[in-house]
C-alpha cells in the first residue's frame, strides 16, 4: 500500500462509500484518518508517516536528544504558565506528559513523538483541502487497535492512543473542534534501533487523491471552515502563544546541531 499511488475519489460520498467498505472488511481495527496536502515519499518512493519529531530523513541521535530536551522543557513551562493562569485542568497537565503533547503540538509550539489523525472523515478531507498546494490533498486511512479508554496502551501493537476529547481540558478548545486523537509507539525515546518501527505506514490500509476544490462535496456536505478547526476566544492559545515565542531561541537550526 505505501508504495501504490493514492486511489483517486471525486466525491466526499464516494469516499464515505469506499471508507464503508474498508470499515466492513477490517471488524478488528478502528479507522482513523489524516489529510495531507500531498502524499509525503522518502527516497524509495514510499509513503511515510512520521510523527513530526522524527520526520527528517538525515535527524541525528544528538538532535533527537536536543528534541526531547527541549519537550520536556516546554512541558514544563507550559504546566507553570497553566497554572499562573488558573485554567480548569492543571492536575492532567501536572501529572500527564501525553497532556502536555497533546497541547504543544496542537498549538503548533512544539513537534512531538505522536502523530495527529482524527476519527472524523470530514475532519480529514477538510485539513487536506485547507493545506492544498495542487489540484488535489491526500486522506491517509489508517487501521488502528480499538479505543477503551482516554489514553489507550496497547501492548500487543506497541501503539498508544490518545483520545484528546476525553482528556484536554475544556479550555483547550482546538482539539475538541478538531476531533482528535494523537498515537505513537509506547515506548517513546530518541534512542531506537530502526527507525522504520516509528513509521505509521505499517498501520496504512488505503490512501485518496481527492479534489482540491468545493466541487469535492456535493449537494448535502460541506467543508468546516478553518476558523472553526482553529477557534477563537481559545485562552490555551494565548498561553501557547507566549511559550512558542521564549522558546524560540531554541529552536534555531544552530542550536540544534551543535547539542
Amino acid at each position: 500500500m505505501a508504495k501504490a499511488p493514492p486511489f483517486p475519489i471525486e466525491s466526499f460520498r464516494g469516499l464515505v462509500e469506499h471508507i464503508a467498505r474498508l470499515s466492513y472488511l477490517n471488524p478488528d481495527h478502528l479507522l482513523f484518518y489524516r489529510g495531507q496536502n500531498s502524499d509525503f515519499l522518502n527516497k524509495a518512493g514510499s509513503t511515510t508517516i512520521y510523527p513530526g519529531l522524527y520526520r527528517s530523513e538525515n535527524t541525528s541521535k544528538d538532535e533527537l536528544r536536543h528534541r526531547f530536551t527541549l519537550l520536556d522543557q516546554a512541558g514544563k513551562e507550559l504546566v507553570k504558565r497553566w497554572a499562573e493562569s488558573k485554567l480548569d485542568g492543571l492536575r492532567d497537565i501536572r501529572q500527564k506528559t501525553y497532556v502536555q503533547w497533546s497541547i504543544l503540538q496542537h498549538y503548533s509550539v512544539l513537534e512531538t513523538p505522536l502523530l495527529d489523525i482524527t476519527h472524523s472523515l470530514r475532519v480529514a478531507c477538510s485539513f487536506a483541502q485547507h493545506d492544498a498546494t495542487a489540484d488535489r490533498s491526500i486522506v491517509y486511512v489508517l487501521a488502528m487497535p480499538q479505543v477503551t479508554n482516554r489514553i489507550s496502551i496497547n501492548s500487543e501493537d506497541d501503539l498508544v492512543n490518545v483520545r484528546l476529547l476525553s482528556i484536554c481540558p475544556p479550555s483547550a478548545l482546538r482539539p475538541h473542534f478538531q476531533e482528535g486523537f494523537l498515537t505513537g509507539t509506547t515506548d517513546v525515546t530518541w534512542d531506537f534501533d530502526n527507525k522504520t518501527e516509528l513509521d505509521f505506514r505499517n498501520r496504512l490500509i488505503a490512501k485518496f487523491s481527492i479534489p482540491s476544490g468545493t466541487k469535492f462535496w456535493g449537494r448535502g456536505f460541506n467543508s468546516i471552515p478553518q476558523e472553526s478547526l482553529y477557534p477563537n476566544n481559545d485562552r490555551v492559545s494565548a498561553i501557547c502563544d507566549g511559550l512558542r515565542e521564549s522558546l524560540k531561541t531554541e529552536l534555531q537550526a544552530g542550536d540544534l546541531a551543535n547539542s
